[in-house]
């Protein structure tokens, strides 16, 4: 029993490590896929459309600043940090970005930072 319960305290936090890591890859894959939607959206509609981070966790995809078309939340474990110079990302209705600059996230392995380029709306993960 109690070689049991020694295994179960040395791999129930790995587990939960693992579980956390997964959690917020899975997340950071979907921001981007709704990133290049919101791109593609707004050229598909002629209309601008945006990705705008909330300081209550989540994020929603807007259309013309107002229609939301959809809002997502942050797993427990990453929080937007506004020490990066955006607060959304943000797409013409000829697919090119609004602004430059950088997004920044806490995650529980470290920062991770989304650098958003001019001109055609080139998006790069790093971190």
């Amino acid at each position: 029993m109690a070689l049991l319960m020694a295994t179960i305290g040395i791999g129930l936090p790995a587990y939960n490590h693992i579980a956390v890591k997964k959690e917020e890859e899975r997340f950071f894959q979907l921001l981007k896929n709704d990133i290049y939607f919101a791109q593609t959206e707004a050229y598909r509609t002629g209309v601008s459309v945006s990705v705008m981070f909330r300081g209550a966790g989540r994020y929603d995809i807007l259309q013309d600043q107002y229609n939301i078309i959809s809002s997502r939340p942050f797993p427990k474990s990453i929080v937007w940090k506004s020490t990066g110079n955006l607060t959304a990302v943000s797409y013409l209705s000829n697919g090119s970005v609004v602004a430059s600059g950088t997004l920044v996230f806490a995650t529980s392995t470290g920062d991770k930072t989304i650098v958003v380029h001019l001109g055609k709306g080139r998006v790069v993960f790093s971190g």
